[in-house]
């Protein structure tokens, strides 16, 4: 059988979440070795970001705008694979028999953490994935359970598969004191990583900081990730915390 994967989100240079998922889901199911592959790209990936195999294939194809839908579209019309899987985006229009992953729907349930095009985009592209996708992977029962409540997806088509982490083992210890000062970090800390904005409850995270700072005088805050919407009221809300929130930027 040959699996094509929409590998578009997994050559980012500063991957997020859902970037990451698809990153590693990727070179894990090469790894395998049970099927043939086939990646697709709207950019060349960069060097050795998968494995150099026989059983995978990179068709690379630049477009300037919509690539899902028609780019990627067209390929599938004119050189479908047997199974089409999309980690971490929206099926293209014309497709054959497709796995997607959903990995939640908080854009309903928290509409004033996300931006009024975005909800619209989350919502149309979800919609979309829910009625097409032969079989759909929810990243948690929570997320299965809102796809059949709020897009009536039968239960049947769908798959919880937890996502998986990467622990890979500190082999050189001195690594952590490079880091440290790489980026002038305290020697005592909690580490948040996540890009900044409203969802991701940093505003709530910042108020337990605040509930415990006085009893651990020498402990501080790291918040690392690039800035997001509305990331404004975050810094503001860290300086009164005396200089002990630091934002080490992406990492």
């Amino acid at each position: 059988m040959l699996v094509g994967i929409d590998a578009s989100r997994a050559t980012s240079p500063q991957r997020t979440g859902t970037e990451n998922y698809s990153l590693y889901l990727i070179r894990h199911l090469l790894a395998l070795n049970a099927q043939r592959y086939r990646l697709y790209f709207n950019a060349a990936p960069p060097p050795r970001l998968f494995p150099q195999s026989d059983n995978w294939e990179a068709r690379v194809m630049p477009f300037p705008r919509l690539w899902t839908h028609l780019r990627l579209s067209w390929e599938m019309a004119c050189r479908p694979p047997d199974l089409l899987f999309v980690p971490a985006h929206v099926i293209p229009l014309i497709h054959p028999r497709s796995v997607v992953t959903v990995h939640d729907l908080g854009y309903i349930y928290y509409p004033q953490a996300h931006r009024p095009f975005d909800r619209l985009y989350l919502d149309l592209s979800t919609r979309f994935n829910a009625s097409v996708a032969s079989q759909i992977i929810a990243d948690s029962e929570a997320t299965k359970n809102d796809l059949v409540r709020e897009y009536g997806v039968p239960e049947e088509r769908i798959t919880v598969v937890y996502p998986g982490c990467n622990l890979e083992p500190v082999i050189d210890e001195t690594g952590w004191e490079r880091v440290r000062e790489r980026y002038h970090l305290p020697d005592r800390y909690i580490l948040h990583l996540g890009t900044l904005h409203p969802r991701k409850n940093i505003l709530r995270l910042l108020e337990a900081f605040q509930s415990l700072a006085g009893d651990f005088p020498d402990l501080h805050l790291v918040l690392a990730g690039k800035k997001g919407w509305l990331y404004e009221e975050i810094l503001h809300k860290a300086e009164g915390l005396g200089g002990r929130v630091h934002f080490p930027g992406y990492i």
